[in-house]
């Protein structure tokens, strides 16, 4: 993952572990557009890694200052988008599970 941070962000961007098993990436002159644009590499770079464990990307973005002017209340805004996110995955996997029959 390190590596794919590494290959994805500018050298303006700052990527960091923020929690066990949470990143966030500040994107200074970023757009929303260009901020999900990031996600959307980085969750596909991840989906083709070969490597083991395969790790999934759940992504939560805030943009300053409509979603916080304090870097806390933009923390939790995305917090909050990558919850939403991650229950939205979960159900869409769910339903995509196939169903066995009963014999």
């Amino acid at each position: 993952l390190a590596e794919c941070l590494r290959a994805s962000c500018r050298v303006t961007d700052t990527a960091a572990r923020f929690g066990g098993d949470e990143f966030a990436i500040i994107l200074p002159e970023t757009s929303e557009a260009g901020a999900r644009q990031l996600a959307e590499r980085i969750s596909s770079r991840m989906a083709a890694d070969e490597e083991a464990p395969r790790l999934s990307v759940s992504v939560g973005v805030a943009v300053y200052p409509r979603d916080g002017a304090s870097a806390e209340k933009l923390l939790t805004s995305a917090d909050r988008e990558l919850y939403r996110n991650k229950a939205v995955a979960r159900a869409a996997t769910a339903a995509a599970a196939p169903v066995g029959e009963l014999v």
